[in-house]
């Protein structure tokens, strides 16, 4: 009997969504869709609440945005095959929010703009990564590039490769991104040093360095900004 109820509630969601649509569902119902079935100790709903709340930073349907392979296949019923579809479908909302608002955003004029576009993307990383946006005359994006990925805290970056590419791509000015998996995005020592650098190096060359901003947990730091340039 027991089982039979559990096998019924699996049910829900699909009759719900039929008979309601599918904005009345929840997003552990949602997932439940998705997931199918649960496993012996827990229901599909009770499953998809555990991988709602897998991560404390970034609870609900964004973490899967966010979630690792490594990270799914830990939860107890959740194998290769599951994980990698709903990696899937985190990589399909992604790439839906970036279409979004990368339609939206056409110039990089304040840090806002800059912080819109790379926010989702990157406020939840656990690792450092070094974006490099090349812009026009009119700030318009010639191209976006990634510089560097870190391990942990830290980035291993290139100004060599940053400048080459700005000269293929005869970039006006340029505007450095990353993050920090801290969440604080207050510059580090090594952060000034080397923003410093390429803004001397940019000087130089006269494709302008006009800001680096660093993304943290719905937060930002801008260099322009706090007067730095």
């Amino acid at each position: 009997m027991k089982e039979e109820w559990k096998n019924r509630q699996d049910l829900l969601p699909r009759e719900k969504a039929s008979q309601r649509g599918f904005s009345a569902l929840s997003d552990a119902e949602l997932l439940a869709l998705i997931l199918r079935t649960g496993r012996k100790d827990a229901s599909v709903l009770e499953l998809s609440e555990e991988i709602l709340h897998l991560r404390e930073c970034c609870k609900g349907l964004t973490g899967l945005m966010h979630f690792s392979l490594q990270e799914l296949t830990q939860i107890q019923g959740i194998g290769t095959t599951k994980a990698v579809e709903l990696l899937a479908i985190g990589e399909i909302a992604r790439r839906i929010w970036n279409s979004r608002i990368r339609d939206k955003v056409q110039c990089f004029r304040s840090p806002h703009e800059v912080l819109l576009y790379f926010k989702e993307e990157m406020r939840y990383l656990d690792h450092e990564e070094v974006r490099v946006l090349y812009l026009d005359t009119k700030a318009k994006l010639i191209k976006e590039h990634f510089l560097a990925k870190g391990s942990g805290n830290s980035a291993s970056i290139s100004g060599r490769e940053l400048f080459r590419e700005a000269l293929m791509v005869a970039a006006n000015c340029i505007i450095l991104v990353h993050n920090h998996p801290s969440g604080d995005p207050e510059p580090s020592k090594e952060d000034e040093t080397f923003t410093d650098s390429v803004r001397r190096i940019g000087e130089y060359m006269g494709i302008p360095l006009v800001d680096h901003i660093i993304i943290g947990d719905n937060r930002y730091y801008s260099f322009k900004e706090q007067g730095k340039f």
